[in-house]
């Protein structure tokens, strides 16, 4: 509705101006036909003056109409724009019969007379209310305030109050002389005289009136001005008139009411041509601050209009005072007016630029003095925040406001973060926080830590870095069809326009925008606009190559931090770590902590072809939390840096995406191989919580980092798999060590015992009775025995390794070994009283070596005999399912203790109890059964709670042979009394 309302306003104004076009031409046509002789060219009345004269008076009516219309269309205050346009169309009319009126055309010279009397009333008005409305009210912005705010205005301000009464009252004291003043212009032939005259005095007392109040508006509005730019525009005013009129007074009014000689008096058509200026400073006054390029051009036409009318005004006086002193003497005279010229001129043509900048442009010279100051940068910094604080410091100096934000490009993340960052304890960032906000709510961006990010590709930031001015907010976020074209790119209009709306500069460096100012109200409440365009300029053509250098030395001094935290892992000690995974872990985080990312490791196995999850550190999100493996194939084994498309859904429209991923994830993503040679060994990524862009220097340094993380596994797994084999032949040597220690202690037993009977024998073998000779003999034997048997053992415990490699697996009754066994050591179940226990089912069978199975079930069987008391029982039974078969040998010895059952299956271990006891033993049997059904496919294992008399259970697994039944039950009974 609004741009509906704007567009239906801007019809009817060019309407407006349409119509006042067409009354000029009528004003021209009627001027022309009252001023000119009915007979044109060719007649003998015809002169080129006149024709001159009424083209310049055309001309003026002219300016002032195209000023006029102007100012009615884009002027903001339109209380203003309606004065001066209609001011405008007044003078416009008093121009365009000027002609006829001086040919003393009675039509003409009323017409002139009432406009020149409307435009006095007008223009007295204008002042009144511009650049300061001296007729409001206090505490009243317009005219048409209410009673209660003029009430209010009267008891808080009563010296305002009382001013604006008085003026109100002086202009419709104005309004009643210019009624007065028409009515003797209109009426005065047809009056009585004595009215005549009345109205006479009260013109000459309207005009006087009006120019008395015209110079005490001037100088009151120009002395009560707060601000510069209400002095600025009341100084461009004054002086624009001064120089359409001193030409007229100097060169022509003045010598011809000294009376002087006709030849020092100028021509009045000539001296009366810059009245052009009269409108044009008169509009640009008032537009000023509607126009939104640099006065730059404009200073420079009225530095040279300044310097015409000084160089005119030199010449006069030169060539007056010439013919003064040296009349007499033309060539003394000319070389005189020709040396004075060539001195005189260079220093009035820079007099002239000096005025124009003091005088008319002073606003400009303001703000450089407040930015150009040396206490604002007495010295160079490198620092980020001071060198934004200076630049933010010089825009609030100049616009005396605390609404200023300094966004800068940060190339690593592609966006613009403010700087110096907010703080919430410093009370001037609150004003700082709130035009940030409203910034970031206006273009629609989600906020980040404290409003750190802008993202560079965001459309209103592309059309502010190739604007070649500031740009207000609106501007910038406009589409390309909705750019204003004409005259609309270089005014402002009344619509788009407020004081609160930030106005953006872009802070370019090296061809590239590298900083956005952002720039709230102004401490004045006033627009910005041309004068305060040019002092951003300014400012920011001193300030960026600071700030460029500020910005280039924190990129390099985080590159340095980051490269000094990735190679301090050639510090990392290799050997103190014990695993692969360890050192990989160390890698990760050190490359989360330089980087500020989430780290992930890979490793690569070649059995199956995929890599395994070993380490994450870091913040960053992950990329696959719920793969543990990933198979990668061959196109995923290539480095792979995505720069993320913002924190949305997963998008999946990056190109080179892996396969293993589902989708482009929404975040950045750097995705570096680690290769030993050409061996894949592993997979290093890095996810970023914020916007991240990767530099070529950045890639190769990261690149750079898998290497030599590759290398490093390389090493750890050499130096693991030595560290490995040291500690088995360490081990082996602990074994050999203690074998030797166990074979001298256990084997000594009983070769000693045989050998003490052997000595006995051979001392007394003549006086030793029959049975002590045998039972001596006897003894003997059974220690041979006992030798023979743990040599075995030994024996068997070096090849048991080589043996199960080779074992041959048949189907076998498990009764035979078991009976076979049982004959075996029938002797010692005899000699020791024993019953032996045997519950099998008659058909069972499994799948084993008979040799093998044999030698397991004698191990088991000589355990159960030794460690439990003679004439105690021993069972052998059997538990079976569909596939496998237990067997169970249960003594009721005194059981082993539950913190020794995890050793018990090791070579050479033995239990400390035992080792001092008149039992024997290598600690290798159950070492030996266990090789044994291991490599048979089965499984040994203990069972015992380690109570005394509870005894022990030494249970192993084998396959199954067939199917057999379990009712028929085979039970052997072998008894020695």
């Amino acid at each position: 509705m609004r741009n509906i309302s704007w567009t239906q306003a801007r019809v009817g104004r060019f309407l407006i101006i349409l119509v006042a076009l067409v009354f000029y031409t009528f004003l021209l046509y009627f001027d022309a036909s009252r001023y000119f002789p009915r007979a044109f060219p060719g007649s003998s009345s015809f002169s080129w003056l006149n024709w001159l004269s009424f083209d310049f008076s055309a001309l003026v009516a002219l300016f002032f109409w195209a000023v006029g219309a102007l100012v009615w269309l884009f002027a903001r205050h339109r209380q203003v724009a309606l004065l001066l346009f209609s001011f405008c169309l007044a003078m416009m009319a008093t121009f365009a019969v000027e002609n006829a009126a001086a040919s003393n055309d009675s039509a003409s010279s009323l017409i002139g007379a009432g406009a020149s009397a409307i435009a006095l009333l007008l223009f007295s008005a204008l002042l009144l209310v511009f650049p300061r409305n001296f007729l409001a009210f206090p505490q009243q912005d317009e005219l048409s305030g209410t009673s209660e705010t003029r009430s209010r205005g009267q008891r808080q301000h009563p010296k305002q109050y009382y001013i604006a009464l008085g003026l109100r009252g002086y202009l419709i004291a104005l309004v009643l002389l210019c009624v007065s003043s028409l009515i003797f212009s209109a009426f005065g032939s047809f009056l009585p005289l004595p009215l005549v005259n009345v109205l006479n005095i009260l013109d000459y007392i309207y005009r006087l009136m009006t120019m008395v109040g015209l110079l005490v508006t001037i100088l009151m509005s120009y002395f009560s001005s707060y601000s510069v730019r209400e002095r600025q525009q009341r100084r461009l005013f004054v002086i624009g008139v001064i120089l359409s009129v001193a030409p007229f007074l100097l060169l022509s009014f003045i010598p011809a009411v000294l009376q002087f000689s006709p030849q020092y008096v100028a021509d009045s058509e000539v001296t009366t041509i810059p009245i052009v200026l009269f409108p044009l400073a008169l509009g640009y006054t008032i537009l000023r601050y509607q126009i939104l390029v640099f006065d730059m051009y404009i200073r420079r036409a009225a530095a040279w209009m300044v310097g015409v009318v000084g160089l005119t005004f030199l010449g006069y006086l030169v060539v007056t005072i010439g013919s003064v002193i040296l009349s007499k003497t033309i060539s003394s005279y000319v070389v005189f007016v020709v040396v004075a010229m060539a001195l005189l001129s260079p220093c009035i043509w820079w007099l002239a630029k000096l005025v124009t900048e003091r005088l008319f442009f002073s606003e400009i010279l303001h703000y450089r003095t407040l930015i150009d100051g040396p206490d604002i940068m007495s010295s160079e910094t490198f620092d980020l925040n001071e060198a934004a604080r200076l630049l933010t410091v010089a825009a609030v100096n100049t616009f005396e406001t605390q609404e200023v934000c300094l966004f800068v490009l940060d190339e690593d993340t592609g966006c613009f973060q403010i700087y110096p960052p907010l703080t919430e304890k410093d009370s001037h960032d609150a004003a700082r926080r709130d035009l940030a906000q409203q910034l970031l709510q206006t273009v629609k961006i989600p906020s980040h830590e404290g409003f750190a990010w802008l993202d560079a590709n965001e459309p209103f930031l592309i059309n502010l870095a190739v604007a070649h001015r500031p740009l207000l907010l609106s501007e910038a976020m406009k589409a390309d069809g909705e750019v204003s074209l004409g005259l609309g790119r270089y005014l402002a209009g009344t619509t788009v326009l407020n004081s609160a709306e930030p106005l953006l500069a872009a802070v370019q460096a090296q061809g590239r925008m590298i900083g956005i100012l952002a720039l709230g109200k102004r401490g004045d409440r006033q627009l910005y606009a041309g004068p305060d365009f040019e002092a951003i300029f300014h400012m920011l053509a001193r300030f960026s190559p600071v700030l460029e250098i500020a910005r280039l030395y924190v990129k390099e001094s985080q590159h340095v931090a980051i490269l000094n935290t990735l190679y301090s892992a050639n510090t990392l000690t290799i050997k103190d770590y014990e695993t692969i995974e360890e050192v990989a872990s160390a890698y990760t985080k050190i490359a989360a902590d330089a980087t500020t990312t989430g780290a992930s490791l890979w490793l690569y196995n070649q059995q199956d072809n995929k890599v395994h999850f070993v380490t994450y550190a870091g913040s960053g999100p992950r990329l696959m939390s719920q793969q543990p493996t990933m198979s990668l194939h061959e196109m995923d084994w290539a480095p792979w840096f995505y720069h993320g498309k913002g924190k949305q859904a997963w998008n999946g429209d990056a190109t080179n995406v892996p396969s293993c991923l589902e989708q482009a994830p929404y975040f950045p993503v750097a995705w570096i191989p680690l290769y030993r040679g050409k061996q894949p060994l592993g997979l290093l990524t890095l996810t970023y919580d914020r916007p991240h862009l990767f530099s070529q220097e950045e890639k190769r340094v990261l690149e750079m980092f898998a290497r030599q993380c590759a290398v490093a596994l390389e090493n750890a797994s050499i130096t693991i798999e030595l560290r490995a084999a040291y500690e088995r032949q360490k081990e082996l040597d602990t074994l050999k060590d203690q074998f030797i220690i166990t074979a001298s202690h256990e084997l000594r037993t009983p070769l000693t015992a045989v050998l003490g009977y052997i000595e006995l024998l051979a001392a007394y073998n003549s006086s030793l009775s029959l049975e002590t000779r045998a039972d001596f003999i006897a003894k003997a034997h059974h220690g041979c025995d006992e030798l023979a048997l743990m040599v075995n053992n030994i024996m068997d415990a070096s090849r048991v390794q080589l043996d199960a490699e080779n074992i041959k697996l048949s189907k076998l009754s498990l009764g035979e070994p078991i009976t076979h066994v049982l004959e075996i050591l029938e002797a010692m179940t005899k000699r020791e009283q024993r019953t032996v226990l045997v519950s099998i089912p008659a058909e069972v069978s499994v799948m084993a070596n008979a040799i093998q199975l044999r030698q397991v079930l004698l191990n088991l069987m000589s355990n159960a005999l030794k460690y439990s008391p003679q004439s105690s029982t021993i069972e052998i039974t059997c538990e079976t399912d569909d596939e496998h078969v237990l067997i169970r040998v249960h003594d009721h010895g005194l059981g082993v203790p539950v913190e020794d059952q995890l050793h018990l299956f090791e070579r050479f271990v033995r239990l400390e109890r035992d080792m001092n006891s008149p039992v024997r033993g290598a600690g290798l049997g159950l070492y030996i059964c266990k090789q044994l059904v291991v490599a048979m496919g089965g499984e040994i294992w203990v069972e015992s709670s380690g109570i005394p008399g509870e005894g022990s259970s030494f249970v192993f697994k084998l396959k199954r042979g067939t199917r057999g039944s379990d009712t028929n039950k085979l039970a052997l009974e072998h008894q020695e009394v």
